[in-house]
């Protein structure tokens, strides 16, 4: 793959801004875990992404979508669990492959069906350290997510989600604190790069505009009920990717 294919591609734009987002938390707060658990993952979602696809039809296979799996795994699982990690990787790569109607068909986000049932297997926190840190990553994410979403023609998504979570929030308490629970990296880790996974989110009809607001809605739903089984923000997701697997075959 060329230097030029690799940027044509949104995935590639995708990489970049993981790996800056990466890099800037090594100079922020360098720790051995933090330069080591994005590699594993990275290497683990390759090797297992093959294996599944050569188990599942036959053919070793692995994309640029390895990779962002790779990184998204490896800079949100709790930095301190190898195991929490490894068992990550592989639910991730059997979501692609068996949890779906056929190639590249998978139903939920492969990272956040991953992560959620890793961390709820082991009862390990789900970290996002890699963004969770500053205003730093939050300007990382939103201007460098600006780019593969316009080619995407996702920008709504990221916006939508945004403007429902931070109204749920100001209703639930106070615009203030709802101000500062929006306009953190870790909704935006969320929002900008997860949200918008292009395999998994609606990409016809007119209710794919309500996307975002769908997921915002089931976030904030959760703390309504009081529902704390893993991450709010995952769980969700994964929600609304089944809920949207019924309505891409009916609307």
């Amino acid at each position: 793959m060329t230097i030029r294919i690799f940027w044509a591609d949104s995935r590639g734009k995708v990489i970049l801004v993981l790996v800056l987002l990466w890099l800037a938390a090594l100079v922020f707060d360098f720790q051995l875990s933090a330069l080591l658990f994005p590699l594993l993952a990275i290497v683990g979602s390759f090797v297992f992404d093959a294996l599944l696809s050569r188990i599942r039809y036959g053919v070793w296979f692995t994309s640029l979508s390895s990779v962002i799996t790779g990184l998204l795994i490896g800079l949100i699982v709790d930095p301190t669990s190898f195991t929490t990690l490894l068992v990550a990787v592989v639910l991730a790569s059997v979501g692609k492959y068996f949890v779906g109607i056929g190639r590249q068909k998978h139903i939920c986000n492969p990272a956040a069906f991953g992560i959620v049932l890793s961390s709820a297997l082991f009862n390990r926190p789900v970290a996002w350290w890699g963004a969770a840190w500053g205003i730093v990553p939050l300007l990382i994410i939103l201007f460098g997510m600006l780019l593969p979403l316009r080619q995407l023609r996702r920008l709504w998504m990221p916006v939508s989600f945004l403007f429902v979570y931070g109204v749920g929030l100001a209703l639930l308490s106070s615009a203030e604190s709802a101000l500062k629970l929006t306009f953190d990296a870790t909704p935006f880790l969320f929002a900008w790069v997860m949200l918008t996974e292009p395999i998994t989110v609606p990409s016809r009809g007119l209710w794919r505009y309500g996307w975002g607001a769908l997921v915002g809605a089931l976030v904030i739903g959760f703390h309504v009920v009081g529902i704390s089984w893993s991450d709010p923000l995952l769980t969700a997701l994964l929600l609304a990717n089944i809920v949207g697997f019924f309505l891409k075959r009916i609307v």
